[in-house]
């Protein structure tokens, strides 16, 4: 009997640990990302710049993979290289062909989805924007999954939200159960108003999503 309660307590043991370590990587607030170490939370260190860099703050990894996003409108990646600190984003450059520009992800609306089948790894949605040289910024919502055991990033899917809106949050359907979903509430324009002006009408957008897609709604 005492032997059994050991086992228990030393499962219990891990099982928290667990957990600790899932807080410790996935803490996203609206100011920056931080770290909650014996009860006391603290913002995360500054981190050396480049691809390893941004593993190393987004997901507390020391590891040669990269976060790649894959432009929408080809097939080329773009790694990220490092952070917009005030717009709390994080950036990479392309050029492909002629076009140049930047692909800039919101990583503080990162969201985990808890999708059955995905054991070793960790699928999530986060909103990204590629620009060009002109006055254009594309936002797109984007499926990545994480590899636990290799640290790689794979983007799966994206599904264009629109030119220079605004991304207020990403709610997953409650309860998360068939057929999964997402919201977004955005602020996008009216028709009467021009792309000059601030985003000024609220919308919520719902999209399906599964292993490997991101599908709208049928009803937007």
């Amino acid at each position: 009997m005492k032997l059994f309660i050991r086992v228990a307590v030393v499962l219990g043991l891990v099982f928290l640990a667990v957990i600790a370590l899932g807080i410790y990587r996935f803490n996203f607030t609206e100011d920056d990302l931080y770290v909650r170490e014996n009860d006391m939370v603290r913002p995360l260190a500054e981190f050396d710049g480049g691809a390893k860099g941004v593993m190393k703050r987004l997901f507390s990894l020391d590891t040669r993979e990269q976060f790649r996003i894959r432009l929408p409108d080809s097939n080329k990646s773009v790694t990220l290289t490092g952070f917009k600190e005030e717009q709390h984003l994080a950036f990479g450059e392309y050029q492909d062909e002629v076009v140049r520009g930047e692909v800039l992800l919101d990583y503080r609306k990162l969201t985990p989805l808890n999708l059955p089948g995905n054991a070793e790894s960790m699928q999530f949605v986060v909103p990204f924007a590629v620009t060009t040289q002109g006055s254009g910024v594309f936002w797109y919502l984007g499926m990545f999954r994480f590899d636990y055991q290799t640290g790689a990033i794979a983007h799966l899917a994206s599904q264009f939200l629109g030119d220079r809106i605004e991304i207020e949050a990403i709610t997953p359907k409650e309860p998360f159960d068939p057929p999964y979903s997402v919201t977004l509430a955005l602020k996008t324009r009216t028709q009467e108003q021009s792309m000059a002006e601030a985003p000024g009408e609220y919308v919520e957008r719902t999209f399906f999503v599964t292993l490997t897609s991101i599908l709208p709604s049928s009803s937007q």
